[in-house]
């Protein structure tokens, strides 16, 4: 079967949904539940257009997704190649909203590998929203990475991390302004 945006349509229709275009669901305010194991199912048959590709993963990027989305999104993130840095991004923002605690350990794997550049941003933000002591941990090594430097401290102030205080008390004098700014939010955060 050839994925296209015909594809699409008619596969949603199927559930009761009608579109134009992939980004009518990326851009609604509606909820549709029924569309996301539809819109899994079509990523995992594999799509070739970029375009459509991103609306797909956008599209996951609801409530309704959480708890079904992440393991599928982050399998389809290995499969990307590294140069498509935006729409590997794009998955990590969409698990920004749809990260469980079971995701965790293969996010850790992802913002850990160095090769994988700024498209780990969106994922080390999600791990802010998630209570796990691992993943604390490695979002105080990532302070080191001055590509998500900024990222990581906006999840350990969420996280209310402690454990990274002294280190974030020093970012506050950090040359970089943005630094600078989150570290001392972090701190607010944190108390």
């Amino acid at each position: 079967m050839i994925m296209d945006a015909n594809t699409i349509k008619d596969e949603l229709k199927k559930v009761g949904i009608s579109i134009n275009d992939i980004y009518d669901l990326v851009n609604t305010k509606e909820s549709y539940p029924l569309a996301i194991p539809v819109l899994l199912d079509l990523l995992q048959k594999g799509i070739e257009d970029v375009k459509i590709k991103e609306g797909i993963i956008r599209a996951l990027a609801v409530k309704e997704a959480i708890g079904k989305a992440s393991p599928i999104l982050i399998e389809e993130y290995h499969k990307i190649a590294k140069d498509k840095m935006m729409l590997r991004w794009a998955i990590g923002n969409t698990i920004y909203v749809t990260i469980t605690e079971n995701d965790v350990d293969s996010i850790l794997q992802i913002v850990q590998d160095d090769e994988n550049g700024m498209s780990r941003q969106m994922f080390v933000l999600a791990l802010g929203k998630v209570k796990s002591e691992k993943a604390e941990d490695i979002l105080i090594k990532l302070l080191d990475d001055e590509e998500l430097t900024p990222h990581a401290l906006e999840a350990l102030g969420r996280l209310k991390s402690k454990k990274a205080k002294s280190k974030i008390e020093i970012l506050t004098k950090h040359p970089k302004s943005l630094i600078k700014k989150e570290a001392e939010k972090a701190l607010k955060k944190i108390g």
